[in-house]
């Protein structure tokens, strides 16, 4: 192959279309050849139709076994708009055989179509496929040093975004986000707008899923500062609309999650990002109840991938999503079996383990609970942080169950400065309701912040604003039942204990169990712990 090649134009696409019409009428085809394959990199994602339409209006011979046009032939299908992505396939897979022909096609020209060949794969799903075709463009601008350096600067760029958006598929956020930034760092100027759209789209959910919400909307705001609606709303800035439907729902802001719901589902339906999208939307009903109809867009988000070749990492979350909703619905078991099979995602972004755990929890089984969460212990300041609220406040629940003050204390602080930080709010839906306020109950006794007592004020009132208290108050005799049930004692010991029949103790339980809404004996112990009642408790 040789080298050479035009560096990319900012020369505007109905001005180029007018000299390319010039040049026909003159006579000058190989001048109106060059115009476009000079130029339609940046035409191709806004105006691919209408750049097909000029392509078309040049002789066929001048373009027909031209790799670079034809390369431009199947980009455009990828631009604002288009009716189909696999319709670029031909195109790419002729230029490919022109390549493979001809010795003399240069550098640039070769890696740019495995650049727009990889995006359109990408776009199919076809991620094995996808990422060999990057790794060889990337080996052509990195062998040959006699590239004009703004082309291979803009290559790379283009390359480097690919790779990002391919990494964030397979579930790989610190590679999506290395060539995210490498992106960003080399298309200055270079790329197309809405190449720029999708790279800080594709980085404000990279960010989101590293529990870094600040950042991801510091990239949305970039967003909003440089397109206007139209590319905001195609497949060039639908991730970073699925990013803010998700740091919503994190939030608990149910108005504002529906919204982007909403706009999300106008466009993403469309490209690589619709299983995502129903992912997303899905997770609204974690915080609305609507768990049914989430488990409806898994259903879609696993019918639309299906196919797909190559890690797919929207399947394991979506898996996730529905042992969450199984959990909230009561179908503890077959939440359990769903979740069980759920490989945890880079840095635990997915964990699984919360999961299991907080089914553990809601059973009684403390200790199983936090031996669910001991992998993610391990990883400390290397776990997402947007999952380490979940598993610290597990945690601290666990051991308050368990009679460990301390260790809860510890894990529910660090859980709240965490909040602090990202203003992350559904974790605290996953302990329930009366153990996570009598835990914040104790966080607010305790030296704190002030950014930490404004977030505890606010998470209380979103709580129901006060602990738990039994609809009908335990009589004294219950009082001293209910302690010797937290000692595990037998009915027959505690009869023995406080010299009365073995069917008045039964008598008794029964009671407290209905005063307290507890199905069994750890219920109970935990509602005790819950109200204060476990205080006098001294070993007999």
């Amino acid at each position: 192959m040789s080298v050479g090649g035009p560096v990319q134009h900012t020369k505007s696409f109905e001005a180029a279309a007018v000299e390319v019409a010039a040049a026909l009428t003159a006579g000058d085809i190989p001048g109106a050849v060059e115009v476009v394959s000079s130029g339609w990199r940046m035409w191709a994602p806004l105006d691919g139709a209408a750049l097909r339409s000029v392509i078309e209006s040049l002789p066929a011979e001048s373009w027909a076994s031209d790799p670079r046009i034809l390369t431009a032939m199947g980009a455009s299908f990828r631009s604002i708009g288009s009716p189909s992505r696999s319709a670029a396939l031909p195109y790419f897979r002729t230029a490919d055989a022109l390549v493979a022909a001809s010795g003399t096609t240069t550098v640039d020209t070769v890696a740019e179509l495995r650049i727009q060949h990889a995006a359109a794969l990408r776009s199919l799903g076809r991620f094995a496929e996808a990422i060999e075709s990057l790794e060889s463009a990337w080996a052509l601008l990195e062998d040959d040093l006699t590239l004009a350096p703004q082309t291979r600067v803009a290559s790379q760029a283009s390359a480097a975004l690919q790779q990002g958006m391919v990494a964030i598929h397979g579930g790989d956020y610190d590679l999506a986000h290395d060539r995210l930034r490498l992106c960003l760092g080399l298309g200055v100027g270079i790329l197309a707008l809405p190449e720029v759209v999708e790279c800080l789209s594709a980085l404000a959910f990279v960010s989101y899923t590293r529990g870094e919400f600040p950042e991801a909307e510091r990239y949305l705001a970039r967003v909003a500062d440089v397109a206007p609606e139209e590319v905001i709303d195609s497949q060039f800035g639908v991730l970073g609309s699925i990013a803010e439907l998700l740091i919503a729902v994190e939030r608990n802001h149910v108005t504002a999650a529906n919204v982007v719901a909403r706009r999300v589902a106008a466009v993403a339906e469309r490209t690589d990002w619709g299983p995502l999208a129903h992912y997303a939307v899905a997770s609204i009903a974690i915080i609305d109840g609507g768990h049914v109809q989430g488990l409806d867009h898994l259903e879609m988000a696993l019918r639309l991938s299906r196919g797909w070749t190559g890690r797919v990492v929207v399947r394991t979350l979506c898996d996730g999503m529905r042992g969450t909703l199984l959990m909230h619905l009561g179908e503890l078991d077959e939440a359990v079996a769903v979740i069980e099979r759920v490989e945890p995602t880079q840095n635990h972004a997915n964990c699984p383990a919360r999961f299991i755990a907080g089914i553990r929890f809601k059973a009684g089984d403390s200790v199983g609970c936090l031996s669910a969460l001991r992998d993610c212990e391990s990883l400390r300041e290397h776990h997402s942080p947007r999952t380490l609220i979940d598993v610290l406040l597990l945690t601290a629940a666990a051991h308050y169950d368990l009679g460990n003050p301390i260790a809860a204390d510890v894990a529910t602080d660090r859980a709240l400065l965490l909040v602090a930080r990202t203003q992350i709010r559904t974790p605290f839906t996953l302990v329930p309701g009366p153990t996570m306020q009598r835990m914040l109950a104790r966080a607010e006794d305790r030296p704190q912040p002030p950014v930490v007592h404004s977030i505890l004020a606010d998470l209380r009132a979103g709580l129901g604003g006060v602990p738990y208290r039994p609809t009908e108050s335990l009589s004294e005799r219950e009082k001293d039942i209910a302690q010797h049930l937290h000692l595990d004692k037998t009915l027959g010991e505690i009869a023995a204990e406080l010299y009365i029949s073995t069917n008045t103790v039964k008598t008794h339980v029964r009671s407290i169990y209905r005063k307290l809404e507890a199905s069994n004996r750890k219920e109970a112990v935990r509602r005790t712990r819950e109200l204060g009642l476990t205080g006098k408790i001294t070993p007999a």
